[in-house]
């Protein structure tokens, strides 16, 4: 069976325990799944002592106790609510140690925003609506794996992003652009730079496929185990 019909495969077999989650979240996860297998074959994990753990949404108090590891910075703000975090859309992957349960690296940030509706009323003869905010939301989600990551060499943070909105030529897509520091979209980038932390952000208006975004997760998180280990 080829990498696209394992694909597809899983994706079908989510779908009755996933009727409440959004099509695009349960494409990630599914990619997600296959990705994690590339890399503990990839990377021989578990002989290295390590394993990779996916969650849905991390604590900002986690966030802080990875800052805090690098024993770089003191000062940090008092949280309002020790259980508030940032759950990007496709979630975020964790490399961990078998043998120290405070290790913890992030090892890829997914997100992933349909944006726009005006081409499906347009041809409904309908008037065009606003711009949604979707992109914006990306901002505290950023900003947080952003502060995380800043002693480490790699951003491994991503955005696919789809729809009408994010057409060529669309005004949106500066607020893309500015908000991955003037660095151009739909290119990977993983490491620091001319110091600074330029993210990976897939913006257009076709909707992204599970291989496409297979490709692209795998060499994001392959870079960031490698500089993590090695």
């Amino acid at each position: 069976m080829n990498k696209s019909d394992s694909l597809r495969k899983r994706k079908a077999q989510h779908l009755p325990k996933n009727t409440l989650s959004k099509n695009d979240d349960k494409t990630v996860a599914v990619v997600m799944e296959t990705v994690i297998e590339h890399l503990n074959v990839r990377f021989k994990l578990a002989e290295l002592g390590y394993y990779l753990e996916y969650v849905k949404q991390i604590k900002l108090s986690e966030l802080i106790g990875i800052i805090k590891s690098y024993d770089k910075r003191t000062e940090f703000a008092t949280l309002t609510n020790e259980d508030a975090y940032i759950q990007p859309d496709g979630g975020v992957l964790v490399l961990r140690k078998k043998d120290d349960e405070n290790y913890k690296r992030i090892a890829l940030a997914v997100e992933m925003k349909h944006q726009g509706t005006n081409d499906k009323r347009v041809a409904e003869g309908k008037k065009k609506q606003a711009q949604g905010n979707a992109i914006e939301r990306l901002g505290k989600n950023l900003i947080g794996i952003r502060a995380t990551l800043q002693y480490e060499k790699v951003t491994p943070f991503v955005c696919f992003g789809w729809g009408i909105d994010f057409a060529e030529g669309s005004g949106i897509r500066n607020r893309v652009i500015t908000m991955n520091e003037f660095y151009p979209l739909n290119r990977v980038f993983v490491h620091k730079r001319e110091n600074y932390a330029p993210v990976s952000m897939y913006f257009r208006e076709k909707e992204w496929q599970e291989n496409e975004l297979f490709d692209v997760m795998k060499e994001i998180a392959e870079a960031s185990i490698t500089t993590y280990i090695y």
